[in-house]
Parts: C-alpha cells; sequence; structure tokens
C-alpha cells in the first residue's frame, strides 16, 4: 500500500510538470502575440504594452524557474519526493510570485476592454481569441496549483516528510484564492463572455 501511494504521488508530481510545461509554452505564445502587435501596423497613439498586463514578462520569468525547479526535482523523483518545499518558497510572503497574479487579474478587464475596441479593427478575429483563451490560462493558474497539491496531499501519508508542507502550501493558496475570489470571477466572466 506503501508503495502504490508512493507510485501514486509521482505520478501527480509528474501531470504537475507537464501541465507546468505548457503553462510556459502559453506564456511564452502571448509575448509573441505582443511582439507581432508592437509591429509598424498599430497607431503608435495607442500605448500597446497596455494591451497586456505588466505583470506578464515577470509571471514569464517566475514560472520558467518554477519549471526548472520541478523538472530537476520531479525527473530525479526519490523514494519520499517532496513537491511542499518548492510551493512553499513560492507562495511565502517574501516572494512577490502571487502579488503579481492580483496585478495581473486587475489589469486584466482594463487590457481586455481595449483589445477588444482597438485590436478589432488592426488584428485578425483569430488572433484575438487566442489571445483571449491564452489570458483565461492565467487566470486559471493558482486554482489549477490548488487541486494539483490537494491531489499530492491526498496521496502522502501524515508521517510523510511533505505532508507538512503540502498542508501549508494548500492553505495558502485557499486563502488567496478566496480573498480574492471576485476578481477571479470578474475575469472569467468577461473572457468567457468575450469568448
Amino acid at each position: 500500500n506503501h508503495y502504490l501511494l508512493e507510485a501514486k504521488r509521482q505520478n501527480i508530481a509528474l501531470e504537475l510538470l507537464e501541465s507546468e510545461r505548457k503553462y510556459v509554452i502559453n506564456l511564452s505564445l502571448i509575448l509573441k502575440i505582443k511582439a507581432t502587435l508592437q509591429g509598424p501596423d498599430v497607431k503608435r497613439s495607442t500605448k500597446e504594452r497596455s494591451f497586456f498586463p505588466h505583470s506578464l514578462r515577470y509571471l514569464v520569468q517566475q514560472h520558467v524557474d518554477l519549471l526548472h525547479a520541478l523538472q530537476e526535482r520531479v525527473l530525479s523523483w526519490p523514494r519520499q519526493g517532496i513537491l511542499g518545499d518548492i510551493f512553499l518558497k513560492l507562495t511565502n510572503d517574501e516572494n512577490n510570485f502571487l502579488d503579481y497574479y492580483v496585478a495581473y487579474l486587475r489589469d486584466l478587464p482594463e487590457c481586455i476592454s481595449l483589445i477588444h475596441v482597438v485590436i478589432l479593427k488592426e488584428v485578425e478575429e483569430e488572433i484575438k481569441s487566442d489571445l483571449y483563451i491564452l489570458f483565461f490560462h492565467i487566470v486559471q493558474r493558482i486554482p489549477e496549483y490548488l487541486i494539483h497539491l490537494q491531489n499530492v496531499l491526498k496521496f502522502t501519508e501524515q508521517e510523510h516528510p511533505d505532508y507538512y508542507l503540502l498542508l501549508v502550501c494548500v492553505q495558502r493558496l485557499r486563502v488567496f484564492i478566496s480573498h480574492y475570489s471576485l476578481l477571479f470571477q470578474c475575469n472569467e466572466d468577461l473572457l468567457i463572455q468575450k469568448r
């Protein structure tokens, strides 16, 4: 039974790694679109950077680092693999990781209306709907981490060195999501409506 649990934990850790890899690809796609929109076609009068939340660049960097940390950890998964410390560090008050998500959620509604009004004429609908889908992924990411970590916790025995770390992370993410639930909701509704 013990080995079953460990195998299950390793599988969930691999799923988390894979989802982080896809997420980093999505983030870099947004930067690609951003670069194309900053081309000569978009009128200079509209400050193109305001189409995109300012925190995007920082988030990309954070997630590239997180991806490396997860890769290192998960691909050489020891008998008692630990994930909680990575997320503990990430969600720590000294780290601005969650603050940048708040900034992102606060900037997003304005960016969406700008994109809707201004880019409408400049860019194909397809790019716009791609952007909205990618923006949506970012809104969903923190809640996704909560689900992943709850899954790992489910298969972690109380004596396991990761148990307490995961417990604290899950608690932090829950508090964060409920604290900003209106912001999450508002952005999700906006993006679903635009799509």
